[in-house]
């Protein structure tokens, strides 16, 4: 029975990351289509910047939940305090950034 739910957090935490990089590069690829559209008009940036960051903003909050699934699933070895504290300082940045994007847009919302 752990044998099959340590696969199944697996596979949810790769479905997670999938969904968190794919809302990425879906908001990248949407940012550059508005960029090679509208990049001359005045407002055009306020609304590439937002697009951007709001796509960033989700993506990391996804890639932090599979990171928070990744470390549940680490086994008590020799690099467990190791492993932890790489993951620990992977989310402190990827949270560090989140927040940094989120006040940028809503200097840009105001």
């Amino acid at each position: 029975m752990r044998e099959f739910l340590v696969t199944f957090a697996e596979y949810v935490s790769f479905g997670i990351g999938a969904i968190g990089i794919s809302i990425i590069v879906i908001g990248a690829l949407l940012a550059t289509w508005e960029y090679l559209n509208h990049h001359f008009l005045r407002d055009g940036k306020n609304k590439i910047f937002s697009t951007l960051s709001c796509h960033l903003i989700l993506g990391l909050d996804f890639l932090v939940g599979k990171d928070v699934i990744d470390t549940l699933l680490l086994d008590p070895d020799d690099d467990f305090w190791q492993s932890l504290a790489r993951l620990g300082a992977i989310v402190f940045i990827r949270i560090i950034l989140s927040f940094f994007l989120t006040k940028e847009l809503q200097q840009f919302k105001d």
